[in-house]
């Protein structure tokens, strides 16, 4: 039975204090109550004094009045002794002085009956005082009747005694009863309110270092879960309502891991994303500070786009799948590799002892030039690499660092790809000049800041006969800024159709004066796939009247339409109504012989990197001829650019250039400057134009 019934106050316990909500209401109930009880016994209690206190003022009331009803018999005594022994002359005095003191006696004796003839049972001594008159006048009479008188007054002494003793012992008991009720008050009061204070404390010591620290717990697991501390564990409270809430915090806890590992992962390599490369390398930075010097490495696949459209996207993805394997076999488990885009790779690494950074990453492109074997085929590419070392100043800042690494890679792909840069200074400064020019280029274009120059072509065969027109912009602050450099700028910013359109109508405005002449114009990709380019192209012709066939269309190797339907299609509107078409920068690329048997070029034009050494470099001239012989073989004119020293003439032309540029026989010139050039006398003789052309260029520089 025992056992029974601590099991039932057991099971009672903890569905009160096993939850919060009703520990707290139980709380609040007790205190109620107990406010309640005490309310109740403080008005009754309240009653009973205001009773019991106005029982205390009328026995009050009746000793004061008895005790001066005795002192007045007692002098009244006093005077009837002192009036029954004086001489007859004093009787008159006397009588009245008696007189006067019945009197007092009489209202006293009236007072006692208003207010504690209810308290009272003094029938018998109240006959005692009837008749005062006769006493006094029995008093100060003869002598029988003054034994009668002092009979009366003995009686009315007893009788006064008595009232007033009885009148102090009821007053000495309602005292004390309001005394006892007083105290018996005040315990009640003490207890309850005693009571009520152990509740609240109680309470208030359950809410202190009990439920407030399991909030705060709550709470800090709350905090540290939404900072994305999934790792921790959650608590089990006693409190149901934080045990359920635990629970489901532990759940979304399990939840949230999971989806953090499909978050923080690249699902196509398994590598990490480039969320997780962030968050991994700032712990590895920060763990590492100061020990050593690791690198970050940013690279990416050159010509991904050719693999993803040649043998379909799902080999472009099992070509980055394994790319990121083999480059994890190559550097270790040590190493943070991350898929952070499409083609592109993160890594931070630290290399081994003796090795350089530059050293590291130079085998590391090597390593990925060997093939990847598929099922049926294999597939070779390069990549194109940028990387730094970190140093103290970078801390933990591994955004700051990716974002070199990644210039250095930008400057590789620039650089012609398949290579490793480091970052330098050099490359911000590139950065913020081209965002610059990207910035001002608008303006210095409206505000006539862009000019056209011209350089000549000569002929073999005829001597100078065509002009190349190019761009010019001396910026109001920065001075003359490369074509290299604010081409580039206009791609990016959207603006190369506007200054493309610009440059046309300028050159075919100035060809159109200069009778005789023809004219290399450069296209950039992006006129090619702008929609009506042909039209505008033919309408700028009709305004200016210049003949298409006077006008050739240099497009560079970069521009891969093999790979473009619609370049290739727009080139061939162009070619069938008169332009001619040229392939410039041959040989600096391995798609220019692909693009030689998609589309037939009117013209090749070798750049300069073929032609500066072949006096000095029997492989460079070897090169040479090779490709001049490939061009005249397929029926296309061959301009060897960069001809800047005056024995290259002779070697270009005994090797079968049809066409010279260069510094040597003549720099770009003003559109003012190109009639008077085309009509000098030796203009028809590229010999002896080689010699006389050097001052011309001075003039222009």
């Amino acid at each position: 039975m025992f056992q029974k019934v601590a099991a039932l106050l057991a099971r009672g316990r903890d569905a009160i204090l096993g939850s919060l909500e009703r520990r707290l209401l139980t709380a609040l109930v007790l205190i109620i109550a107990s406010t309640v009880a005490l309310q109740a016994v403080s008005q009754s209690r309240a009653v009973a004094l205001g009773s019991e206190s106005e029982n205390l003022g009328t026995s009050i009331t009746m000793a004061e009045h008895s005790t001066q009803l005795l002192k007045l018999v007692v002098r009244f005594r006093l005077l009837s002794h002192s009036a029954a022994e004086s001489a007859a002359s004093d009787a008159p005095s006397q009588l009245d002085e008696l007189t006067d003191v019945a009197m007092d006696i009489g209202q006293t004796v009236n007072k006692l009956r208003l207010d504690g003839a209810h308290g009272f049972d003094w029938s018998a001594e109240r006959a005692a005082f009837d008749d005062l008159d006769r006493v006094v006048a029995a008093v100060t009479n003869s002598a029988g009747a003054a034994e009668a008188g002092e009979g009366r007054v003995d009686a009315m002494l007893a009788a006064a005694a008595g009232l007033a003793e009885q009148s102090q012992l009821k007053r000495d008991e309602a005292y004390a009863k309001l005394e006892r009720s007083t105290h018996d008050w005040h315990s009640r009061v003490i207890l309850l309110g005693t009571m009520i204070v152990a509740i609240a404390l109680g309470a208030l010591f359950d809410v202190l270092y009990n439920i407030l620290p399991a909030l705060r717990r709550m709470h800090g697991a709350l905090h540290r879960l939404a900072q994305g501390e999934l790792e921790l564990a959650m608590e089990k409270f006693k409190l149901r309502e934080l045990d359920a809430l635990s629970r489901s915090l532990e759940t979304f806890r399990r939840n949230a891991l999971q989806v953090r590992d499909l978050a923080f992962t690249d699902p196509a390599t398994g590598l990490p994303n480039r969320r997780a490369f962030v968050e991994r390398s700032m712990r590895h930075l920060r763990d590492t500070k100061r020990t050593n010097r690791s690198v970050v490495v940013a690279f990416d696949i050159d010509r991904f786009k050719f693999v993803n459209d040649d043998y379909g996207h799902a080999a472009g993805d099992t070509l980055v799948r394994l790319m990121g394997e083999r480059v994890l076999r190559f550097l270790g488990e040590d190493a943070i590799v991350a898929r952070i885009g499409g083609d592109e790779f993160a890594i931070l690494c630290t290399p081994t002892l003796g090795t350089t950074p530059a050293a590291m990453c130079s085998a590391l492109a090597a390593h990925m030039r060997d093939p990847f074997d598929f099922d049926s085929f294999s597939i070779a590419v390069t990549i194109s690499a940028g990387f730094i070392e970190t140093q103290d100043e970078h801390g933990d800042d591994i955004n700051l660092l990716l974002n070199r690494a990644d210039l250095a890679l930008y400057s590789s792909k620039r650089g012609g790809r398949n290579r490793v840069t480091a970052f330098t200074d050099g490359l911000e400064e590139e950065r913020a000049l081209a965002r610059a020019l990207e910035r001002d280029l608008p303006q210095g274009l409206a505000a006539g800041e862009l000019r056209v120059v011209y350089q000549p072509i000569y002929s073999a065969a005829r001597g100078m006969d065509e002009v190349e027109a190019l761009v010019r912009w001396r910026h109001h602050e920065l001075g003359d800024i490369s074509p290299a450099k604010f081409i580039p700028a206009a791609e990016r910013s959207g603006l190369m159709p506007q200054l493309g359109a610009w440059i046309i109508e300028r050159a075919l405005t100035d060809l159109s004066r200069w009778a005789g002449l023809s004219m290399s114009l450069n296209l950039s990709p992006l006129q090619l796939q702008q929609d009506g380019f042909v039209s505008f192209l033919l309408e700028c012709c009709r305004k200016n009247q210049v003949e298409p066939t006077r006008i050739c269309l240099e497009v560079t190797e970069t521009i891969s339409i093999e790979r473009n339907t619609r370049a290739l299609l727009t080139l061939e509107l162009l070619r069938g109504a008169g332009f001619r078409i040229a392939l410039d920068d041959f040989g600096t690329g391995y798609s220019s012989l692909c693009m030689m048997k998609t589309f037939d070029f009117d013209r090749l034009k070798l750049d300069r990197s073929l032609v500066e050494d072949v006096d000095t470099n029997t492989t460079s001239l070897a090169v040479f001829n090779a490709a001049v012989n490939m061009a005249r073989q397929i029926g296309a004119e061959v301009v060897a650019e960069g001809v800047s020293e005056e024995h290259l003439v002779a070697t270009a032309s005994e090797a079968g250039c049809t066409h010279l540029q260069g510094f040597h026989l003549s720099a770009p010139v003003e559109a003012d400057m190109v009639a008077h050039l085309f009509a000098a006398p030796d203009a028809g003789e590229l010999n002896r134009g080689a010699t006389s052309k050097p001052s011309l260029h001075r003039a222009a520089a």
